[in-house]
């Protein structure tokens, strides 16, 4: 009896024994899985939805007429989604086509300063009421970006809003208009992480995994202009427009060519032109 007592209070401890290596086993391969799952996100997913989902609507770039310049917004075409009130919007202003047409526009011949106006609108429609303009000059082709200003409202919680870019000749004679939904997204948690966060390239990342694509842009070009040698941020970048831009009416398969071309572009941009937009009265 004895024995036999002993015996299984042996077996009990080597079970014991089992059941608390295979504890630590699995709590090692649980954090293993959390911090694999933490440095895997950065790269865009296949089935990531960047855009809002809504109905597509000519202008958000691509088309070029004649000797107007092609300007394309950085912003998948039905639109996407910010963390941000006042966010940082970016478009690139060819100086020659990225289509496949003959046709090679200038800007002016980069020489000669055109106007930009920008529009932020109440609504989605692009007829709607403008709640803010600002205008100013640029005089060479580029990566433009321009940031919300204190001066203008904040963008509406949950609400789509249109923004829109006007390009105009000094004599005002031709203009070209592009435009893009926008849509403010609170989420508590996400803010939290990038409050946390250390790096333009730790917040580039949190976006992506989350879907926020303007704030996304926004943090890789401000790291990639700091940090210009880093080509895997740059990859990340590039792998993030190519998935936002793969239903995209300008890079269609009939002009797959423009996305390498657009990248190219942007990739030779050292950084982002800040233009300078004086507040105007709305109309």
């Amino acid at each position: 009896m004895t024995l036999t007592t002993t015996s299984n209070k042996n077996s009990n401890k080597n079970l014991n024994k089992k059941a608390i290596a295979l504890s630590a086993i699995c709590a090692v391969s649980t954090s293993i899985a959390a911090v694999t799952s933490s440095l895997t996100f950065a790269t865009p997913s296949a089935s990531a939805q960047y855009g809002l989902g809504l109905p597509k609507s000519a202008g958000t770039g691509g088309a070029t007429r004649g000797n107007l310049p092609q300007i394309t917004m950085l912003v998948p075409e039905d639109g996407a989604k910010t963390l941000a009130a006042r966010p940082t919007f970016y478009w690139y202003i060819a100086a020659t086509n990225l289509a496949t047409s003959t046709t090679v526009p200038k800007v002016d011949d980069g020489k000669n300063s055109f106007k930009v106006t920008f529009f932020l609108r109440d609504g989605n429609a692009v007829t709607a009421k403008s709640v803010f303009v600002a205008e100013g000059k640029a005089e060479e082709p580029g990566l433009y970006k321009f940031t919300l200003p204190e001066t203008a409202p904040e963008l509406v919680k949950g609400k789509v809003q249109r923004w829109q870019i006007r390009w105009q000749t000094n004599a005002g004679v031709s203009q070209v208009d592009v435009n893009a939904p926008i849509l403010r997204d609170d989420n508590p948690a996400v803010l939290k992480a990038i409050t946390l966060s250390k790096s333009d390239l730790e917040k580039a990342r949190i976006y992506v995994k989350n879907a926020y694509w303007y704030d996304a842009i926004d943090a890789y070009t401000s790291w990639l202009s700091a940090n210009p040698q880093d080509e895997v941020a740059r990859t990340e970048r590039n792998d993030l427009l190519k998935e936002g831009f793969k239903t995209h009416t300008a890079f269609s398969k009939e002009q797959q060519g423009n996305i390498t071309k657009l990248l190219s572009k942007l990739d030779a941009s050292k950084s982002a032109i800040a233009i300078a937009l004086q507040t105007k009265n709305r109309r």
